[in-house]
């Protein structure tokens, strides 16, 4: 029996799926692929399911005290692994797909890019979140962290750390300049609120006993005089004293100033 040509056009005009098609775009969105292949609610589960992967691992891996090398890691393992998945069901039912595949309303460019923009500002929106309440990454600039920090190194520091305590003794804090809040200063925590602090040709004295230095830090020859931190207040020194900025020429750094916890790659 002759299909009615009026009935062919209903139906949608025949075009075979291509595999390395249908695999690409599953690789740039999951789902995308198979939505491509004509499984529209397949598609939508796999693109759900890969967001709602992402904001739990991103939620998750946040608020861990883990170093940003094993947030990264496991954050790509867990993503990269679905959208692994995705692209290669994607392919294998391109390679299933009947030679006289029939295009559904649904497969167009428009839908295709309605899909992604619709995903798009809700994958930034995370990234946003991040980067504002979790982990912040920025380049080192000047010498005053040498040894520990050189310019150029990338930073990372967890806004996170300090929101419901304060920093500890030896901490690496990210902080804004208090006579330039457009600049984020990364020192080494000192002295905390009620310490009496007192540098004697540049040994740090604290509550009447000289510290034991983090190994690395360069010392100098300054002298300060005994003071007593005050409430919400920590006092910030440089690793390279002879050439930092610090508490001693800006006072007690404010705790409400704190960005976060400065912590290395590593």
């Amino acid at each position: 029996m002759n299909t009615h040509p009026s009935d062919e056009l209903a139906l949608g005009p025949v075009s075979k799926r291509k595999p390395s098609t249908a695999m690409n775009l599953s690789l740039f969105l999951p789902g995308l692929g198979q939505v491509y292949c004509g499984a529209l609610g397949r598609g939508l589960l796999h693109l759900c399911a890969i967001t709602a992967l992402i904001a739990v691992v991103v939620f998750l891996l946040s608020t861990q005290s883990a170093p940003p090398k094993t947030i990264f890691i496991t954050f790509a393992i867990l993503t990269i692994i679905p959208t692994a998945y995705s692209a290669w069901d994607a392919r294998r039912m391109a390679l299933a797909s009947r030679e006289d595949y029939r295009l559904k309303d649904y497969n167009c460019l428009s839908v295709y890019v309605a899909l992604i923009f619709l995903t798009l500002p809700l994958l930034t929106g995370l990234a946003f979140s991040v980067r504002e309440n979790f982990l912040h990454i920025f380049a080192m600039s000047g010498s005053s962290m040498s040894p520990t920090f050189d310019e150029g190194d990338r930073i990372f520091v967890r806004k996170d750390s300090y929101l419901d305590r304060q920093p500890e003794h030896n901490d690496l804090v990210a902080f804004l300049n208090p006579a330039n809040r457009r600049q984020t200063w990364v020192k080494r925590v000192i002295a905390l609120p009620g310490d009496v602090l007192e540098i004697k040709a540049g040994i740090v004295h604290l509550n009447g006993a000289a510290i034991k230095e983090v190994s690395g830090v360069q010392l100098d020859k300054i002298n300060l005089s005994p003071m007593t931190i005050p409430d919400h207040h920590c006092y910030v020194l440089g690793d390279n004293r002879a050439n930092s900025r610090d508490s001693r020429q800006i006072g007690p750094v404010p705790m409400i100033a704190l960005v976060g916890k400065a912590v290395s790659w590593r």
